[in-house]
């Protein structure tokens, strides 16, 4: 069987991004076949690599679990951009390249003499050039945050996540997964294909500016809207939902289940269910806001119901019934699943000095072009005799001289 291509197989990115919220984005890229070449400097890289767990065969201390996971499908190059010669050789690879992402502070490029507005666009008009900053760049919309330095916690306290995230009268608390960045990253990958399109289509290619903050003011749009329209600051609910009901997490005998049975009908089965028929006509009851208002008298009737059945007791029987529910997974219970076994959500990959590992698969499946990972993270500068010979015309010895000079 013929390999099926993927729709980005066109696209040439350059990748100045460290930590997540930049690889994150263009291993996206990567995911549906952008060839996406990771320019670290020589030495150490990008200091995720520095970030565990290791496999044994690690001693070096350069594949940590972190970079592994997030820099699959790319190639690196080691290029000294505070050389002359590691500038040129930048400038050639921008002639070369759609599209050049970096989550620098503001001014990093502009210092090195590389800036996108005095420079790189003047020797690559169609380049799409993408950066993910805590507030925003200033040559687009100047926040006066915008030379503040941010990581995820940050976005997420300032955006307004951590407000609403925690047990209901407890501490605010971030999320577990890092969505400061990878909302972010999802937001800049989104924008730059949209650029991408326009540049093709015009020959002019643009700046793609994401702020972490401005993210997660997208992400936490019902709360935006609640304030707006109520004037009701939203508050942590623990698993509940404000505006919805039954709409949460329950104990069962050997963990947790979330059941969302807020629409009528769902809610008039879960009444059967439960052997209370008589709460769908209970006027505390009525309707979802009716319900969400008076959810604390709610809950413990669910669960004394679930927490006398394990987990798969009462998923099997609310399932029967047309009821929306799931276990809460730990990762343990993720590696064992069926869903994600048939839809090939964990993939292994070869590690370069261990066996294979495996690690999350491209998540959105499409029919004629799928996306995948197809080899592991690289190794600093496993591709730079590939790229500098094979798309910049060195010859390997040159490939030498520049390692001598520290260029690479």
């Amino acid at each position: 069987m013929s390999k099926k291509p993927k729709p980005l197989e066109d696209v040439r990115v350059l990748d100045l991004t460290i930590m997540l919220a930049g690889p994150f984005c263009t291993m996206l890229l990567a995911d549906y076949g952008a060839e996406v070449i990771k320019i670290e400097m020589p030495g150490g890289g990008d200091p995720t690599r520095a970030i565990g767990p290791f496999v044994e065969k690690d001693k070096d201390r350069i594949l940590g679990g972190y970079f592994f996971s997030i820099n699959r499908n790319k190639k690196s190059l080691t290029l000294n951009l505070k050389t002359e010669k590691g500038k040129e050789i930048f400038k050639e690879l921008v002639k070369k390249s759609d599209v050049l992402v970096e989550n620098f502070r503001p001014g990093v490029l502009e210092r090195l003499g590389l800036g996108y507005y005095d420079v790189l666009r003047k020797i690559n008009p169609r380049l799409v050039y993408a950066t993910i900053t805590g507030f925003g760049h200033p040559n687009i919309l100047k926040s006066p945050y915008w030379d503040r330095p941010s990581f995820d916690l940050i976005a997420q306290a300032m955006g307004g996540v951590m407000s609403i995230t925690g047990p209901k009268g407890g501490p605010p608390l971030k999320t577990g997964p890092g969505i400061g960045d990878t909302w972010a990253s999802l937001l800049t990958a989104f924008a730059i294909m949209a650029a991408l399109h326009y540049a093709r289509r015009t020959g002019i290619g643009q700046h793609v500016d994401c702020s972490m903050y401005d993210a997660m003011l997208n992400c936490i749009e019902r709360a935006i809207v609640i304030y707006s329209i109520s004037g009701e600051v939203s508050v942590p609910m623990g698993n509940a939902h404000p505006l919805l009901a039954p709409y949460d997490a329950y104990k069962a005998k050997d963990g947790y289940v979330v059941i969302a049975a807020h629409w009528p009908k769902m809610w008039e089965n879960l009444c059967k269910v439960i052997g209370r028929e008589d709460l769908v006509n209970d006027p505390r009851f009525l309707t979802t806001n009716e319900r969400a208002k008076n959810y604390d008298q709610l809950k413990p009737i669910i669960e004394e119901w679930t927490s006398q059945r394990t987990r798969k007791e009462i998923i099997d029987i609310l399932l029967k019934n047309d009821i929306p529910a799931g276990p809460i997974n730990t990762v343990k219970d993720i590696f064992e699943c069926p869903h994600v076994k048939a839809r090939e959500m964990l993939v292994e990959v070869q590690h370069p000095l261990n066996d294979k590992v495996k690690i999350v698969n491209a998540p959105v499946k499409m029919s004629e072009t799928p996306g995948g990972v197809e080899r592991p993270a690289p190794l600093p500068g496993e591709h730079n005799e590939e790229i500098l010979c094979g798309l910049l015309g060195y010859s390997k010895s040159d490939v030498e001289k520049l390692k001598q000079e520290g260029v690479i």
